[in-house]
C-alpha cells in the first residue's frame, strides 16, 4: 500500500477553531476528573512512588472497587485525556501500551502527608453528586455511559425523544456548516468529481456546501430512512434511505464525515468493504476525522482529539485513531493507497484510493 502524508501545519484559524471546540467540550475533563478522584487514580499512582509507570491493567487491578470486564478500554482514554491536561505523565512503550504516571499538578488530587487535597473541592456540588455523570459506574459495572445516563444506546435516546434528535441534528447541523465552508475552500479532492456519496450524511449539510461549490458533481445523501424523510431539497442532491453496513450507492467518490469514530474495528471494517465495493477502480474515499497524536502530546488539538475519543469510547463503544490505525483499516479493507491530505478545524481529511 502507498502511504502520503503532506505533513499539514495548523493554521492560526485552525489553532483558534479548536481553542473554541474544546472550550464546547469543557464538561468532559470535569466529568472524566471527577470519575478519576472516585475511583482513586491519583492516589493508586501516588501510591506507587515517584517516577512509577503503571500500565492501565495495573491500575485496574488496584481499583478500589473490582472494574467490570472491559473496563481497561475506556479507563484508557481517560487516563489519555487526562495526560493531555498535564495531569498525568503518559509514556508509550510501542504499539497501543502506555503507562501512566501522577505529574505535577496531579498530585494536589492525592492526599499529601496530613491528608488534604484537592478532592473534596472538586467533588462538591451545590446540587449534589447527580449534576455530573456517573462515569464511575461504567468502569465497576460495564456498559457504556449513554446505558447510566439513559437505559439505552444514545441513538435509541435520541429515536425516542423528538426535542432531543431535534436539538441534536441541529448541533450537528450546524457545526457541519462551520466546518464545511473551510472544507470547500482548502481541500481541492472534489474537483473533477462526477458523483459524490455522502455515507451517513445526515439531512445532507455537508453535501449541499460541496455541491454549492462544485454544481457539476451530483450529489447523493446517504443515510438511515428515518432521518433523510425530513431532509430538506438541495438542487442536485438526491436523498436515499438505507442501511451502509448492508449497501452503499455508487458513486466515483464517498464521503464519510465523522463517521468511523462512531464504531469498532470489525464494523468499520465492514462498512468500508461496501464503500469499496460501490467505487470503481482508482475511485476515492474520502474519509473525515480526528486523528490521535502516536504519542501523548498536550497542545489545544491533542486536547481536543483526546475529548472526542473519550465521548467516543465511553458513550459510543468507538474511538478515535490514529494515522496507522487507518492506515491499517484502509489496508484491510482492500484499498490501495492512503493519504493523509488535509486539517481544517480539528478534523483530518484522509483519502482511501481504490
Amino acid at each position: 500500500m502507498e502511504v502520503v502524508n503532506n505533513n499539514y501545519k495548523h493554521g492560526e484559524d485552525d489553532d483558534a477553531a479548536v481553542t473554541a471546540l474544546a472550550a464546547c467540550g469543557s464538561y468532559i475533563l470535569e466529568m472524566v476528573l471527577y470519575a478519576a478522584v472516585e475511583l482513586d487514580i491519583f492516589e493508586i499512582l501516588s501510591r506507587a512512588g515517584d517516577g512509577a509507570r503503571l500500565s492501565t491493567s495495573d491500575i485496574v487491578s488496584r481499583l478500589p472497587t473490582p472494574a467490570a470486564d472491559g473496563a481497561a478500554v475506556v479507563l484508557d482514554s481517560m487516563l489519555k485525556l487526562l495526560a493531555t491536561h498535564s495531569l498525568l505523565i503518559c509514556e508509550n512503550i510501542g504499539g497501543p501500551d502506555r503507562r501512566y504516571g501522577i505529574a505535577p499538578a496531579g498530585k494536589f488530587f492525592a492526599n499529601d502527608d496530613g491528608g488534604a487535597s484537592f478532592c473534596q473541592y472538586l467533588l462538591f456540588r451545590p446540587e449534589g453528586p447527580s449534576t455530573v455523570p456517573r462515569l464511575k459506574d461504567v468502569i465497576v459495572e460495564g456498559g457504556n455511559l449513554s446505558e447510566k445516563l439513559y437505559g439505552k444506546s444514545y441513538y435509541e435516546h435520541l429515536n425516542s425523544n423528538t426535542e432531543i434528535s431535534n436539538k441534536f441534528n441541529e448541533a450537528m447541523r450546524s457545526h457541519s456548516a462551520v466546518l464545511m465552508k473551510k472544507v470547500v475552500k482548502t481541500y481541492r479532492g472534489f474537483e473533477g468529481l462526477s458523483c459524490l456519496v455522502d455515507v451517513g450524511g445526515g439531512t445532507g449539510t455537508a453535501l449541499a456546501t460541496i455541491i454549492s461549490k462544485y454544481p457539476f458533481i451530483r450529489g447523493i445523501n446517504f443515510d438511515l430512512p428515518h432521518i433523510v424523510k425530513t431532509a430538506p431539497y438541495y438542487n442536485g442532491i438526491e436523498h436515499i434511505g438505507g442501511d451502509m453496513f448492508v449497501q452503499v450507492p455508487k458513486g466515483d467518490s464517498i464521503l464519510l464525515k465523522f463517521i468511523l469514530h462512531n464504531w469498532s474495528d470489525e464494523a468499520c471494517g465492514k462498512l468500508l468493504k461496501c464503500c469499496y465495493k460501490s467505487l470503481p477502480n482508482k475511485g476515492k474515499l474520502i474519509v473525515m476525522d480526528s486523528i490521535m497524536p502516536n504519542t501523548t502530546q498536550t497542545d489545544i488539538h491533542a486536547m481536543y482529539a483526546s475529548q472526542m475519543d473519550f465521548v467516543m469510547t465511553a458513550m459510543f463503544g468507538g474511538k478515535e485513531r490514529t494515522q496507522d490505525e487507518f492506515q491499517d483499516l484502509a489496508l484491510h479493507s482492500g484499498f490501495g493507497e492512503f493519504k493523509v491530505v488535509s486539517y481544517v478545524y480539528g478534523m483530518w481529511i484522509m483519502e482511501f484510493i481504490k
